[in-house]
């Protein structure tokens, strides 16, 4: 059960975001969301995103639309829903394929003191903790070409996707992936996936979430809503 004090944290880390614009949370959650909502500039802002990409989806063949009920006669968050009906946008693979708050980095060592490239990963850590994001890119790769082992390749191919080389990040959470019971394997899948939807590949995207198994808890759960929302804009 939810606490009663939501934070952004706990309604990313439940895709509460995905599953809201998705209609699928149960009443529970959605009172307790929509509590949340109400306060928070940061979700509102993730539903617009996510409504939008939806909207785009639903224009009239006629190429006319109705406005709908007055957003200001409705509660906030429905009122988001409404706005975003009134203004469709391109590329919904690719805004659904963007990268929200980046992964943690619980701060445990992902090399050994003898490893060659230990500095350089050290650094890129740091760098990536401190959200520079470019630099942590350039240096987690020359980490990983010395040795690719699965953080590396794991945090290397976030970093990319998160500064805009979606094809290069792919390759990345690839070997992230390996073996598929490896710790990383589930988020690499669940990132390789928002890699092929900023490429445009919705076939590919479906394929790396279709991968991860229900043991990953939230991550699996992320999964589901994204593929739903993907299914939905190729409809």
């Amino acid at each position: 059960m939810m606490d009663s004090e939501m934070t952004c944290e706990m309604a990313e880390a439940l895709d509460l975001v995905h599953r809201y614009v998705a209609e699928t949370l149960s009443p529970e959650e959605l009172d307790r969301f929509e509590t949340h909502l109400l306060e928070c500039l940061a979700c509102q802002g993730a539903v617009r995103q996510g409504a939008a990409v939806r909207a785009a989806l639903r224009e009239p063949a006629a190429g006319s639309r109705t406005i709908p009920v007055a957003a200001w006669a409705l509660p906030l968050a429905a009122a988001a829903l409404a706005l975003w009906l009134l203004f469709p946008t391109e590329g919904a693979l690719e805004q659904l394929g963007q990268v929200g708050p980046m992964p943690a980095f619980d701060g445990l060592p992902i090399r050994t003191p003898e490893d060659s490239g230990v500095q350089l990963t050290d650094r890129g850590m740091s760098a990536y903790q401190a959200g520079d994001y470019r630099r942590a890119a350039g240096l987690l790769g020359d980490a990983f070409e010395r040795d690719s082992s699965l953080a590396v390749g794991f945090f290397l191919g976030v970093t990319r996707l998160k500064t805009g080389e979606p094809s290069r990040a792919v390759e990345s959470l690839a070997a992230a992936r390996q073996p598929p019971e490896n710790p990383y394997a589930a988020e690499a899948s669940l990132y390789q996936a928002k890699a092929w939807l900023q490429l445009g590949q919705a076939d590919s995207a479906l394929a790396s979430l279709a991968s991860i198994p229900s043991s990953a808890g939230a991550t699996y759960e992320h999964a589901r809503a994204l593929a739903d929302s993907v299914r939905q804009a190729l409809r």
